[in-house]
């Protein structure tokens, strides 16, 4: 199983926590007023999945791809 991760960058209001849940995938850009994506694709979704609850503004979309499935789960 593959993750695609998306990030709304517009809606992004600067929290860190997706950076501080999932330091491997999520980053500050260079200003820390937004996340950035290290990743867009992970194969384990814990901490991913855990980063999209976190986020205040629901702006981590999240898209699982079980061999040739696709399934959106918005957090």
């Amino acid at each position: 199983m593959t993750i695609k991760i998306e990030l709304d960058k517009f809606h992004c209001k600067g929290c860190g926590a997706c950076e501080e849940m999932a330091p491997d995938i999520f980053r500050m850009d260079e200003t820390g007023e937004k996340a950035d994506l290290i990743q867009e694709e992970v194969k384990d979704s814990s901490e991913v999945e855990q980063a999209a609850v976190m986020c205040p503004t629901q702006c981590i979309e999240i898209s699982y791809n079980h061999q040739g499935e696709e399934g959106k789960k918005d957090a």
